[in-house]
């Protein structure tokens, strides 16, 4: 089963074409599908208009009462992610303003039934592309994601703050564990980049298919606040270089001893 977790913000807009195009893709693809939309405070109605295809498909709105940011909105679509999806599910992450393109999914799937534990869908692998925002937007886009991967590498991968992503959801369960839970911390955009960084320390395979971000697709403004979200880039960038080797050792420690103990329980 593929488990979505689709957070939300004043997304009444785009939740019409965006459930139409998953449906869609759905029955496509052929495989059990269960969504979660976490409304983070919403007052555009984005709730009761996603409610309106829970007929359709099996879908669940989880509410925020007031906005919480997208950082908190993911540990609650990860919380109830994994206590829907059982052993060799997969959890799908990605935008609700329609710019996450479908039309890939199928090859990210493919890349986590051959092994990969995270697939990202990369706009900056060879391949991929963005179109549709404003120069200053792609520029500050570039300058960003270039400085993570100088200070945090991962060998073969080219961007780090997409959302549009799937995960093993045994390896998402174990690598929480091993981060007591703390996998985000930060309650900004910059909360996937922090989860990747994060994720890149353990022994997971992580690989990524190309993607061209057609961000005009969406109906209304970003959510990203530049001026916080850099301010944020900053603090990660800080936190993350002088947390001690310490810290990732015992994350390691944790996640290879879970994974020991999964196989140990799985059926010979």
């Amino acid at each position: 089963m593929i488990v979505f977790v689709i957070p939300a913000y004043n997304e009444a807009q785009n939740v019409d074409v965006l459930l139409r195009g998953m449906a869609a893709k759905i029955a496509e693809l052929g495989r059990g599908a269960y969504i979660v939309i976490v409304d983070d405070g919403s007052h555009d109605g984005t709730s009761a208009q996603a409610e309106t295809y829970a007929r359709k498909l099996s879908l669940e709105v989880v509410r925020h009462p007031v906005n919480r940011g997208v950082g908190q909105a993911f540990r609650t679509g990860f919380a109830r992610a994994l206590e829907v999806a059982g052993p060799g599910d997969i959890i799908v992450t990605k935008e609700a303003d329609n710019t996450s393109d479908l039309t890939i999914l199928d090859a990210m799937l493919a890349k986590i039934d051959a092994g990969a534990d995270v697939v990202l869908a990369s706009c900056y692998a060879p391949g991929g592309r963005v179109e549709g925002t404003t120069p200053d937007r792609l520029i500050l886009s570039s300058i960003a994601n270039g400085l993570v991967r100088l200070i945090f590498p991962l060998r073969g991968i080219h961007t780090f703050s997409s959302f549009y992503r799937a995960y093993r959801a045994d390896s998402l369960r174990h690598a929480f564990a091993a981060y007591d839970n703390r996998l985000i911390e930060f309650g900004g955009f910059v909360c996937m980049v922090e989860m990747l960084v994060k994720l890149g320390r353990l022994p997971l395979r992580i690989e990524e298919v190309p993607m061209v971000l057609k961000c005009d697709l969406r109906k209304g403004a970003s959510k990203m606040i530049r001026s916080r979200t850099i301010a944020e880039y900053g603090r990660l960038f800080l936190r993350e270089v002088l947390r001690r080797p310490a810290d990732r050792r015992r994350a390691r420690a944790v996640f290879a001893r879970l994974a020991a103990l999964r196989a140990e329980e799985m059926p010979r």
